[in-house]
């Protein structure tokens, strides 16, 4: 008989833990449920929420990656490793979730949300207690799990923002990006969430640009939409990150000297250290907010 609990024992044993931490933590309000979104493809989400991955695992934190990004998803390729499941197997019975998540470097999890986060919505309240029980068991292996979204600002992509007690918006100073991360926000600000909002710009030639770009779009966002956002700061453009995805090595770990790697570590840093923290529900939480939101 296949022992789920000793399964779960196990892999806890085997993530790097915070000192303070224990193997199994006694309430589920702790864990960090962080969507990881964008206005646009193209600006380097997803190294990103990998990336900071890895970054708030050399801090001693337990984080777990979901893959949210349906027929689009590259966080394995990024990672360096795989796996043949999904959540739809989740859902298709006959798999646990200690089944069908992955390993990573560094001890981080990765778990593949495929077509399964999709068919939520057609799950009977029996099939759907089922799901929320095993998706709930990642609050006992994480303290920071980071949802990697598609890119846009579809109905799909937006159930995961606004379900999240923190998101985190990804652009470039390039004037299209940051339009699109403006209408990013403008979606959100029509929906009732009250989410922790922070905002990163990637691909920066130098300092006072990402500065500059962080800042206008802070201060539009508080004038016409009346939301509050966080910057998080800024990621140098850097072609060590195109040699770190040529071989599937991510960057922390391929060049962890970098300029870019360094940019990352601060941030991972000011995440854990500098910016506000709501008191959160975890994963089911998140997810019971998620259903509702597409049923």
């Amino acid at each position: 008989m296949w022992d789920q609990a000793e399964k779960l024992r196990k892999m806890v044993q085997s993530v790097p833990l915070k000192p303070s931490s224990s193997v199994i933590k006694a309430n589920h309000t702790n864990t960090r449920v962080i969507t990881v979104t964008s206005g646009k493809g193209g600006v380097g989400k997803t190294n990103f929420t990998v990336n900071l991955a890895l970054a708030l695992a050399k801090l001693g934190q337990r984080v777990v990656i979901l893959d949210a990004d349906l027929g689009m998803g590259n966080v394995d390729v990024i990672l360096g490793c795989s796996t043949p499941y999904n959540l739809l197997h989740l859902l298709e019975g006959g798999f646990s979730l200690i089944d069908i998540i992955a390993d990573g470097p560094l001890g981080i999890k990765f778990l593949s949300g495929g077509s399964g986060i999709y068919n939520l919505a057609n799950l009977n309240d029996s099939q759907l207690n089922r799901i929320v029980n095993q998706i709930t068991l990642l609050d006992d292996i994480a303290d920071i799990i980071l949802i990697d979204t598609g890119a846009g600002i579809n109905k799909s992509v937006m159930n995961f923002v606004v379900a999240a007690d923190e998101v985190i918006i990804i652009t470039t100073p390039e004037p299209t990006a940051i339009t699109d991360a403006y209408a990013m926000m403008k979606t959100y600000a029509n929906h009732s969430s009250d989410a922790v909002l922070k905002l990163v710009i990637n691909r920066v030639l130098e300092p006072n640009e990402g500065n500059i770009t962080a800042d206008k779009l802070i201060k539009v966002s508080l004038k016409f939409l009346g939301l509050s956002i966080n910057s998080l700061g800024f990621v140098c453009e850097d072609l060590n990150l195109v040699r770190a995805v040529k071989k599937q090595t991510p960057l922390l770990l391929a060049f962890p000297n970098s300029s870019s790697a360094r940019c990352i570590e601060e941030i991972a840093n000011r995440l854990l250290y500098g910016t506000t923290i709501k008191k959160t529900d975890g994963i089911k939480g998140f997810f019971n907010k998620l259903v509702g939101l597409m049923r």
